[in-house]
């Protein structure tokens, strides 16, 4: 599981992740989301018997800011709600 900020998951682009063989640059795509799972290819665990390596996951995990930010309060209180709800799927008999 990777953190990033809500600019990183809005607006996508280029980070460092932390891998089992050292850090590289991976791209976020733009409107990702908590949960977004992107594959590092050949960046895993070695094989022993075949002397590969296999693939390393990242989970996404957007987060906000660790202190508070007036401004982005501020953007979110002043736009109009549009009523969409992440919920709705889970309310289904």
């Amino acid at each position: 599981t990777l953190p990033v900020t809500l600019r990183e998951a809005l607006l996508g682009g280029k980070i460092r992740v932390p891998t089992v063989s050292g850090p590289v640059e991976m791209t976020v795509p733009k409107h990702a989301n908590t949960g977004t799972t992107l594959r590092l290819k050949g960046k895993g665990i070695l094989d022993q018997k075949s002397g590969q390596r296999g693939d390393q996951y990242v989970r996404l995990e957007v987060v906000l800011p660790a202190t508070p930010d007036a401004d982005l309060e501020a953007f979110f209180r002043d736009r109009p709600d549009t009523g969409e709800d992440p919920r709705k799927e889970m309310m289904k008999p």
